[in-house]
């Protein structure tokens, strides 16, 4: 798919439209926590971080505008910029099959160096990822067989396109009206993946592909950060209605996971949003989802009595006075910063993965 950029009447309308949440549907009034942002000079959005551990926010990343950050890829993963289309295999790609398929999906317009990043100038996907920032869209083409394989504690080799608040500008989730529900969307294709197993030296994992939408909150009472993750695509899975959700820990902080499906306890899709799979699509679909006030407690009291049971465990441990890890006070919490991460598990140095992904249109909203 070539770039279009998503008006914002047209996503205030479809946010009203979908919201299927404790909010009146016929009377909520969409707000935007933050809405889609166009990118017109990305220089300053590419980063790569080849030391950090976990997914959240680090202070290599900006405040108060969107980004695309690279880790565990090499120091060298979007240092260069590359007329090369990584949106498509060119008509005249060695293998025939194989020929205007899509990669990311997203072909950015001349000159393409402007809006891409990869390890080299002369880039092409069978060499080098890449990655596409063009005004409210971004595109992230991660090659295994690229960068050196290396074991990652609480995650894999991933990109994430986020935006992250400053400190004294952190948004509530919630205000103290009960009916106010928080919501995440965005429009995303997964056109491209692929795998290779080396029969000769199986890995324990196969290579696993996946893609979310996440946001991570701050406790103003404890101090303490947890995050949500809304699952979209895992390679495992086909269409799996009734993937479930849990409570985990990244080794820093708490988090739960949340498939994009109606059987999920913590988020209510929207009726029109796609829903969680595991098959390669072409074509920008709606990923959207709203949390209530009363399924964000329910996370809290999961997550507080995960770290119950796992008190070892940084930041669960109970805080005095509190009897719990968390306050469960929905009102007491702020968002840090919310994306889309695309990660990858289970690849080496025999065994490979090969994926594409275009967003556009991300924002975080409240419904009243």
């Amino acid at each position: 798919m070539r770039w279009r950029r998503a008006s914002a009447a047209g996503l205030f309308a479809l946010l009203v439209e979908l919201s299927s949440s404790a909010a009146d549907l016929y009377k909520a009034v969409a707000t935007p926590i933050k809405a889609p942002d166009c990118i017109t000079d990305p220089a300053q959005s590419f980063f790569a971080d080849n030391r950090s551990t976990g997914v959240g926010p680090r202070e290599a990343v900006p405040s108060g505008r969107y980004y695309l950050i690279v880790r565990y890829l090499g120091d060298d993963a979007v240092v260069a910029p590359t007329d090369y289309d990584f949106g498509h295999f060119s008509d005249a790609y060695p293998a025939p099959e194989l020929r205007g398929l899509a990669v990311t999906g997203l072909t950015v317009p001349p000159p393409a160096s402007t809006w891409q990043r990869a390890e080299r100038a002369n880039a092409t996907v069978d060499d080098s990822s890449a990655f596409q920032l063009y005004c409210d869209h971004a595109g992230m083409f991660i090659n295994s067989w690229t960068f050196p394989s290396r074991e990652v504690t609480g995650g894999g080799p991933h990109a994430i396109y986020a935006y992250n608040f400053a400190t004294a500008e952190r948004p509530p989730v919630f205000d103290h009206k009960p009916t106010t529900d928080f919501a995440l969307q965005a429009n995303i294709e997964i056109p491209w993946f692929r795998s290779w197993i080396d029969p000769l030296s199986p890995p324990s994992l196969s290579p696993i592909g996946q893609v979310s939408l996440f946001a991570y909150f701050h406790d103003r009472v404890t101090g303490k950060a947890l995050a949500f993750l809304l699952d979209i695509f895992d390679n495992r899975f086909a269409e799996v209605l009734r993937h479930q959700s849990y409570v985990s820990h990244d080794g820093g902080i708490p988090f739960v996971s949340v498939p994009m499906n109606r059987h999920a306890p913590y988020a209510t899709p929207y009726p029109k949003s796609a829903r969680f799979t595991g098959t390669t699509w072409s074509g920008l679909r709606l990923f959207g989802a709203s949390i209530a006030q009363e399924q964000f407690r329910a996370a809290l009291n999961d997550i507080n009595a995960f770290c119950a049971a796992n008190v070892d465990l940084p930041n669960c441990a109970s805080v005095p006075g509190m009897g719990a890890a968390y306050s469960v006070d929905v009102t007491d919490y702020e968002m840090t910063t919310f994306g889309v991460l695309h990660e990858i598990f289970g690849t080496d140095s025999r065994n490979h993965l090969s994926m594409g992904v275009h967003v556009s249109g991300l924002g975080a909203w409240n419904f009243r």
